[in-house]
């Protein structure tokens, strides 16, 4: 960090807010450290200046969940222009202009953060909303922290403004970084005793529960490569216990709203433990923040107009990521399943594995669903611009929050960090099974399971196929879709959902009956369903430690994908260049070529090496500070 992104947030605050003669020898309205931070309002503005950093463009708002994260055994690009300027390709270097962004605005964050606290005792004020004000800073400034050691590895610690003489500032090694963040949230943990969610209303700032999962996820990483300390699983798992165990947090019945909620700005305090707030803008106003939550990593479609008029169904998303096979086949399917790609019991996978795009003719204006059943070429459907308000779909601003902390990554962190110290015990399989339990639909009751054709008639047409109904058996919410071959005859019914997830319910005790509505001409078909158990969420009994942790890795998959943790988690596990490659021969066995699958984005993981587990300093850095040194194979 130099000089220049040091005294940027005084500039701003210098700001002038009426014209003034610059030569005045004591301006009224020039704020400096010495004469703002005088009233607790004011403090209250510095610390949302830095919560809105958070989710700037090249922050949260884009690069941190897309550029750099996009390549995995999760997801991989389809963009062959331009791909490798926003560094989805492990082709970056120190020059990089988004490599440089990724060092300079957690810095900028972090000096907001040091110039606050620096003058948290100026105002007098309520001792207790003070200490709530330097408990959020101190978590922004480790999160901020995080986020560059994570990517970088070693990096200077500064915990006040630099002089200006101070530019040549020595990194700390990785684990000292961690140590400083650990700190951090743990002054932060006793001064935000008492702040909930619940109790806010909201989970866009910082809370209690917050600092503690935040807390478990820095320590999982520290016992993880490159650092290795695998002392410090014990406290991952106390950290998670205290979320677990402070019952302010629990899982949404129904894992797709999860993200619904999100686009639709409704705060979910359970489920979310943290978000970063996407501020809305006046209407005809570009979002300042620049969000592209659910537009590079989203279901393709484009804005509609018919006749002039604006299709409320329509939103832009030019869905430049696409799933992998891998994600698609490990969610567990019906073997009796007779769709071409078969019926999946787990809720999560045609949510986030979505099998369609939406196209738009713009001679007749139409927009249609076009479907994409290859699992190489299915869009990564977790945040879905559709479900935002029109008034958004129309202007194309998208204040999305992002999701920083899930329970459901709480519970698979303890899962995790327990197996290590303590095998895959009780407590362990508990943990990730309740995650899996709400991924199966069945955590309140049981739902439809699986619909089989018993007659699949005749007189069909493929074009339009014919209506499926779902009725009787105690539950609701059921809806399907018939699939019809060329020849009119129904093959087999998708599931389009299962049941009303809800905590009300209600749930089905016993087998519906399906309907299928008859042809013009020709034979009826028909078909039974049958309904869960309850126990089919259950995770393998009996495993041992090491495939215990294995499971735990394809469950963070399933669960947290297109959530920017994958290439993160790969690199703590230790082996991600050969799982990578691992990766690139499964993804050529398994239907990728130069003319099939996703061509453009087996190509670009291709070349990674052992220098890829971290990103270079950035050229612009190394230049004004002598001390730093450049990450190996830079």
């Amino acid at each position: 960090m130099k000089n220049k992104y040091i005294l940027a947030f005084l500039f701003v605050m210098a700001l002038s807010s009426s014209c003034k003669k610059f030569l005045d020898t004591e301006p009224t309205d020039f704020y400096s450290p010495s004469n703002y931070y005088e009233t607790a309002d004011q403090l209250q503005v510095a610390l949302n200046g830095i919560y809105s950093n958070m989710m700037y463009e090249r922050m949260y708002g884009q690069v941190l969940n897309f550029n750099f994260v996009s390549a995995t055994d999760e997801m991989l690009p389809n963009r062959p222009v331009n791909g490798e300027a926003r560094g989805l390709y492990y082709s970056y270097d120190a020059g990089h202009a988004y490599v440089a962004d990724v060092w300079r605005w957690p810095y900028l964050g972090i000096n907001n953060a040091n110039v606050l606290i620096d003058n948290i005792n100026k105002p007098t004020m309520d001792e207790k909303q003070r200490g709530y004000i330097k408990g959020q800073a101190l978590f922004l400034r480790a999160y901020n922290y995080f986020i560059l050691t994570t990517n970088f590895g070693a990096v200077p610690i500064i915990l006040h403004s630099p002089g200006i003489a101070e530019t040549n500032i020595p990194a700390s090694p990785q684990a000292a970084v961690y140590a400083q963040i650990v700190a951090d949230l743990k002054e932060a943990e006793t001064l935000l005793q008492g702040r909930t969610a619940t109790g806010l209303g909201y989970n866009d700032q910082v809370t209690i529960t917050a600092v503690q999962a935040m807390l478990a996820r820095v320590y999982l990483y520290w016992a993880g490569y490159p650092t290795n300390d695998a002392t410090k699983y014990a406290d991952a798992v106390a950290y998670a216990d205290k979320v677990i165990n402070s019952g302010l947090h629990g899982l949404n019945p129904d894992y797709k709203q999860v993200f619904i909620n999100l686009c639709q700005d409704k705060y979910d305090v359970k489920e979310d433990i943290l978000e970063w707030g996407s501020a809305g803008a006046a209407a005809g106003v570009t979002n300042k923040t620049g969000n592209d939550i659910g537009n590079f990593v989203g279901i393709q479609s484009a804005i509609l107009t018919v006749n002039g008029t604006f299709d409320p169904a329509s939103y832009a998303a030019v869905g430049w990521v696409q799933t992998t096979k891998k994600l698609f086949d490990s969610y567990e399917v019906e073997p009796t399943s007779t769709l071409v790609n078969k019926a999946s019991l787990d809720t999560r996978r045609d949510w986030n594995c979505a099998d369609f795009i939406w196209t738009v003719n713009t001679t007749s204006g139409v927009r249609s669903k076009t479907e994409k059943p290859n699992p190489w070429q299915m869009m990564c459907g977790k945040f879905r611009r559709e479900y935002c308000p029109e008034t958004s779909r129309n202007l194309g601003t998208y204040n999305i929050n992002w999701p920083v902390i899930r329970y459901s990554d709480v519970l698979l962190m303890k899962a995790e960090a327990e197996n290590q110290v303590n095998g895959p015990t009780a407590a362990a399989y508990d943990a990730i099974n309740q995650v899996r339990k709400r991924a199966y639909g069945t955590t309140y009751g049981n739902i439809v399971k699986n619909i089989t054709v018993v007659n699949g008639g005749s007189g069909y047409s493929a074009a339009n196929p014919p209506a499926v109904t779902i009725s009787g058996g105690g539950g609701s919410g059921a809806t399907a879709v018939a699939v019809v071959s060329t020849g009119g005859v129904v093959t087999g019914i998708k599931l389009t959902s299962r049941g009303n997830l809800t905590a009300a319910g209600p749930y089905f005790t016993n087998a519906p009956t399906v309907s299928i509505a008859a042809p013009t001409s020709g034979v009826t078909a028909t078909a039974t369903a049958s309904i869960t158990n309850g126990s089919e969420y259950l995770l393998t009994p009996g495993l041992n430690k090491a495939d215990f942790q294995l499971a735990i890795r394809d469950e963070r998959m399933r669960e947290l994908c297109f959530e920017a943790y994958r290439k993160a988690d790969l690199i703590r596990w230790g082996n991600f260049v050969g799982d990578m490659q691992t990766f690139a021969n499964y993804a050529v066995a398994n239907g990728v070529s130069a003319t099939t699958g996703n061509a453009v984005g087996y190509s670009g993981i291709t070349g990674i090496t052992q220098r890829h587990v971290l990103l270079p300093k950035p050229t612009y850095e190394l230049n004004l500070n002598k001390a730093l040194t450049q990450n190996p194979g830079y």
